[in-house]
């Protein structure tokens, strides 16, 4: 019955790969459609935001030793060197940086769809290990009921 609800932290790190998607759609706006780029800052402070609400739930739910924590938290220190490139770009108007933040942008993509993967495969596995339905036979039930 309870076995489809979520984690949180599988919910959120979702999310922030929803939020990363977003924001490559919007900083390719701007750079190609001319859209302006402070929707693209800002989008960009809230989905690291949500990325680090991610991370701590990983260390809260599964440990500082997990690997979803580890992938979270390379996540978050490539996102800070993502947005230290962006910023550069934005402030020196060069090419070559736009450039690379946008390279930059695809391993985060990486390392955040690696949390999705791993939020799912934990939360999948820790459902099969311990269930929310009762593990007592049919047999048992009714004996037990019997004695009321």
């Amino acid at each position: 019955m309870f076995r489809n609800i979520l984690k949180p932290v599988r919910i959120v790190a979702n999310l922030v790969g929803m939020m990363l998607f977003v924001q490559v759609i919007l900083g390719g706006s701007t750079t190609v459609l001319g859209f302006p780029v402070i929707y693209h800052l800002i989008w960009g402070v809230l989905s690291f935001a949500v990325l680090i609400v991610a991370t701590v739930l990983a260390a809260r739910e599964y440990g500082s030793k997990s690997t979803l924590f580890k992938v979270g938290i390379a996540a978050t220190v490539d996102f800070v060197v993502q947005g230290v490139l962006g910023l550069s770009a934005l402030s020196l108007g060069s090419g070559t940086l736009v450039v690379v933040h946008l390279t930059n942008g695809f391993l985060v993509a990486v390392f955040v769809t690696y949390l999705i993967s791993f939020a799912d495969s934990a939360d999948k596995a820790s459902t099969t290990l311990h269930p929310q339905t009762p593990t007592v036979s049919p047999g048992t039930m009714r004996a037990l009921s019997g004695r009321s």
